[in-house]
């Protein structure tokens, strides 16, 4: 049954976890529940504690680390299970998700990545199961309990109590949170894949996370007709993802571009030229400054950088007809220290006239919301 199991795994799930019929999987379920005879793989899986994000909804997860010894070559995947049953009684959640590995060298480096959801207030058991291509398998359990802190109890939640959703916001319950009479707008986010700290030089796992709650919780609060995503790094001065019309069902082509993300690896054409990352800059504002047609709002989403560099006077183009508002929402901790100095994205968002916004705590958010919402009114 296990080589059936993988198999139907791999060929069902996607990059990032979304919610699955178990009526689908039928007998697969059973790789949830330790089998006689079956090989260990050598993982560790940490849970990440739940905790309220921009959207109002519980976002919790798991770290998973992987020895990258017990692989050689190409060809490698892993296929995850999670089921998250509410302890108030309501039925089981299952969810899936999959990841295909590069070429592994000969190395004694671990591979972390990550998995997410969301719930709403409540206590949850997970069970969760990793399947590799070679019939390998490790397990993790544990308890989940999401609840408002003193601070947030008088906050109302989007998701009802004892309930579960995926990152891809299919049948959300109550529709978008504090949706209101505002127009759609044609958006563009410019979401800067790289770490909480900006010098760490490593996307970590629960980073990854944290960048896929953001981006989603944006596309479900702001109103848009349409939506271009790109995905870009500067340390590694390049784009990762771009896509026009992209819809929130989507966000697994984002996982997969995050989980891919190695910033101890730079090509050594980036070391030859140390201000690429302003021309990288510079040329994402002003693709959007020659878009046809042109968005609304652009927003940069993401951390702090660790580059201060200002754009050249002469790097920018001048746009063809009406230039986009542009907004940055950067996301700063608590546990971080506030910057000295303005950052190159928000140095180059001035210089197109916009604003950058930095954002704390679910209210800091929803007010930038408000903020982009009564642009020019």
């Amino acid at each position: 049954m296990r080589p059936l199991a993988i198999g139907l795994l791999l060929a069902s799930a996607c990059a990032a976890q979304v919610i699955v019929d178990p009526a689908r999987l039928g007998s697969v379920l059973k790789v949830l529940d330790p089998q006689t005879g079956e090989q260990t793989l050598r993982c560790e899986v940490t849970p990440i504690k739940p905790s309220l994000n921009f959207s109002f909804r519980f976002q919790a997860g798991y770290v998973v680390r992987v020895p990258m010894n017990q692989y050689s070559g190409a060809g490698h995947g892993w296929a995850m299970l999670t089921r998250i049953t509410p302890e108030g009684g309501q039925k089981p959640v299952y969810l899936i998700g999959r990841v295909r590995l590069p070429s592994v060298p000969k190395t004694k480096t671990e591979v972390e990545v990550g998995g997410g959801y969301l719930l709403g207030e409540g206590r949850y058991e997970v069970k969760w199961t990793l399947l590799d291509d070679s019939d390998r398998v490790c397990r993790g359990s544990w308890h989940v309990d999401a609840r408002l802190g003193r601070r947030e109890r008088q906050l109302n939640l989007a998701m009802p109590r004892d309930t579960v959703a995926d990152f891809t916001l299919r049948g959300r319950p109550s529709g978008r949170p504090g949706s209101d009479d505002a127009a759609p707008i044609r958006l563009t986010v410019l979401l800067h894949a790289a770490p909480l700290f900006p010098m760490r030089t490593r996307l970590r796992a629960s980073d990854r996370v944290l960048l896929l709650g953001l981006l989603s919780s944006l596309l479900e609060r702001v109103p848009a007709r349409s939506v271009r995503l790109v995905v870009f790094n500067l340390d590694q001065q390049k784009t990762l993802l771009r896509q026009d019309a992209f819809a929130p069902g989507a966000l697994g082509r984002v996982a997969q571009a995050l989980n891919g993300t190695e910033l101890g690896l730079v090509d050594y054409h980036v070391l030859q030229n140390p201000r690429g990352h302003v021309d990288l800059l510079a040329g994402l504002v002003n693709l959007e400054l020659r878009a046809e047609p042109p968005s609304d709002v652009v927003v940069f989403l993401g951390p702090e950088t660790r580059y201060v560099d200002k754009l050249p006077a002469t790097a920018l183009e001048d746009p063809i007809g009406t230039a986009p508002q542009f907004f940055n929402l950067q996301f700063r901790p608590y546990f971080r220290p506030g910057a000295t100095l303005p950052d190159s994205i928000s140095q180059a968002t001035a210089k197109v006239k916009g604003k950058t916004i930095i954002i704390r705590t679910p209210a800091d958010f929803a007010k930038a919301i408000e903020q982009i919402e009564r642009r020019g009114r």
